[in-house]
């Protein structure tokens, strides 16, 4: 009798609001009393889903399911609210990913939908993980009528046992968007996630990064029509990333000063879909790197694994975005 050919799948939960602990109002009153991202575990919330699918009871324990044609094994390396994604955890999570790889087939993580583009950018550019990746999230909390935790769960597993995926995808309200393409638009509603049209080429000659032991200081600063160079003392950091205007243009006196700074400055648009291009302020004269579609968010997950390489030539990783 031949043996079961089960497909291994990981879930790695590090929180957010698609396992928080909310009031009774859902947070429609904004749970000033008592609400917590990542505040329950994983089964508190999806136990009854995997109950769905008929675990074997015999094989199955605690955190590890065995079903009829996959397995699935829960690790939480953390549980917090995206928002406190910094980098010892976008780390963390590089890691976790990167060992689970090597182990199964396939990898679900459950996350916040704050900062979910730029985790999500940042395991697309790391070299060690070559299974397909998967990452959700919810808008509501559990207790929410609109919750879509559980739908964006399922699809996440139905997506890992009958697509062929080999990279990183985020599975948000029945849509598999790519995470350089990826942009949470607005704060509310299953649809806040799409796909920026400005990417109308693809990666031209990039090879993925190892995970860093650490990464660089690196800063984002937003930008508009009047800026206060005396408010900014950088002498800590690596680089700088700006959140300009349009399509990255920038007052004449931050120009000045950001011109004048002996670290790789990015220059990026805090608009969601952007094209960022040289007619107003040029980056040659400059000395400034052009983010090109890059967001402010993903420029500085770029910019901080291009500079963990020492490399002389910053600018290089975003030409080829």
């Amino acid at each position: 009798m031949s043996k079961i050919m089960r497909k291994k799948i990981c879930i790695l939960n590090t929180g957010g609001t698609i396992l928080a602990r909310s009031d009774k109002n859902g947070c429609e009153n904004g749970c000033k009393n008592g609400y917590e991202a990542g505040g329950l575990g994983f089964l508190d919330v999806f136990g009854s889903i995997l109950e769905q699918f008929k675990p074997d009871a015999k094989k199955s324990k605690k955190d590890h399911f065995v079903f009829a044609n996959f397995s699935l094994d829960i690790i939480t390396p953390f549980s917090i609210g995206s928002q406190d994604m910094d980098n010892a955890h976008l780390l963390r999570l590089g890691k976790e990913a990167i060992k689970a790889s090597k182990k199964y087939d396939f990898i679900i993580i459950t996350h916040g939908s704050d900062t979910l583009e730029e985790s999500a950018f940042f395991l697309s550019l790391l070299k060690k993980i070559k299974i397909g990746v998967i990452l959700i999230a919810s808008m509501y909390p559990p207790n929410n009528k609109n919750y879509d935790g559980t739908a964006n769960l399922e699809f996440a597993l139905k997506s890992a046992l009958k697509n062929d995926i080999k990279s990183v995808r985020v599975a948000m309200n029945g849509e598999l968007l790519e995470p350089k393409k990826l942009i949470k638009f607005k704060s509310w509603g299953k649809d806040a996630f799409c796909q920026s049209l400005a990417f109308d080429i693809g990666i031209l000659d990039f090879k993925p990064f190892s995970l860093p032991k650490a990464l660089p200081k690196v800063a984002v600063i937003y930008a508009d029509g009047q800026f206060y160079p005396s408010l900014y003392d950088l002498k800590s950091l690596k680089g700088v990333v700006l959140a300009g205007m349009g399509s990255g243009t920038l007052p004449k006196n931050a120009i000045k000063f950001f011109s004048k700074l002996k670290i790789p400055v990015v220059r990026s648009s805090r608009v969601a879909m952007s094209k960022i291009t040289s007619k107003e302020v040029n980056d040659k004269k400059y000395g400034f790197i052009n983010a090109n579609h890059l967001s402010p968010a993903k420029a500085k997950v770029l910019l901080m694994l291009a500079l963990s390489k020492k490399s002389k030539d910053i600018a290089k990783y975003f030409e080829n975005f």
